[in-house]
């Protein structure tokens, strides 16, 4: 007679849990797209401001980011992270063998991450996995070709992220961490102190004070900021309407919306876009 076994606790007495990592959302990616191109010309493109991260790393030397009057190359022995909301210039004077990945951390890497470029130097586990992603990209008739893409992007972001001396976010009550998360999947609904204190089982005075103490800001700042975030990444990356993204983001109307990212962001949803167009790059 066969019995089932029941696993009540997923660690090991000789392990490591990473419970606390998995929940912080250290290493959480969202991929949006990632390329390759082996003569990529006029890659020149001033004063690129996204919403999402880039992960580059060209096979070749001659091509750099200009980041607050410095410059920094682009090295064959080097991969490239730069955080979203970090303004620079791609300077291409030569044809580059361009790699690239677009995406976007679910949560913030820690509180010391630093707005700027950041090389790291490519090890036999990042050499390999850039290599298995650029055959990836050459193998263009693979039937599991965008499922092996998506690995191997995920794979060298964790191993980049890996190198990265970066804190971890502090370690938040279990229910406050399902709040975050419930607050990040659901921006689009009404997300009110009143609400978000019923989930929690609190009165919402206490609420208020309950969440300021551990995230330093209000539900209401924390809300609208989530929001603003949500609907930059849909402005840069989709084509929906202004009304839709101040729909889809929680906001009342587009007037709301519009003076409300403004203040946050320094320019209305129209004009943000039309930068993102005009200065997209690669």
């Amino acid at each position: 007679m066969s019995h089932r076994r029941r696993y009540l606790n997923f660690t090991t007495p000789s392990g490591v849990s990473l419970a606390t990592v998995a929940q912080s959302g250290y290493s959480s990616f969202l991929l949006h797209d990632t390329g390759y191109l082996t003569a990529l010309s006029s890659w020149n493109h001033p004063g690129v401001d996204s919403p999402f991260w880039r992960f580059y790393h060209n096979r070749k030397p001659g091509c750099w980011v200009r980041f607050q009057g410095k410059d920094w190359p682009l090295m064959p022995d080097e991969v490239m992270l730069i955080p979203a909301n970090t303004i620079f210039d791609c300077c291409g004077p030569v044809e580059a063998e361009h790699f690239w990945i677009h995406f976007t951390v679910n949560r913030l890497v820690g509180q010391g991450m630093e707005l700027r470029p950041h090389a790291l130097s490519v090890d036999g586990v990042l050499g390999a996995l850039l290599g298995a992603a650029l055959e990836a990209h050459r193998d263009q008739g693979h039937p599991l070709r965008l499922q092996r893409l998506h690995h191997l992007a995920s794979a060298l972001l964790h191993a980049a992220f890996s190198k990265l001396e970066v804190p971890l976010l502090a370690e938040h009550p279990e229910r406050l961490t399902a709040l975050l998360a419930l607050i990040d999947q659901a921006v689009h609904t009404n997300l009110g102190n009143v609400f978000l204190a019923g989930h929690v089982g609190m009165s919402t005075e206490r609420f208020i004070r309950w969440f300021r103490q551990h995230m330093q800001q209000t539900p209401a700042v924390y809300v609208t900021a989530m929001r603003v975030r949500r609907a930059q990444q849909m402005l840069a990356l989709s084509d929906k309407t202004i009304d839709q993204v101040s729909a889809e983001t929680g906001f009342p109307n587009r007037h709301y919306f519009s003076r409300v990212f403004a203040r946050q962001v320094g320019c209305g949803p129209a004009e943000f876009r039309k930068r993102q167009r005009e200065r997209k790059g690669l």
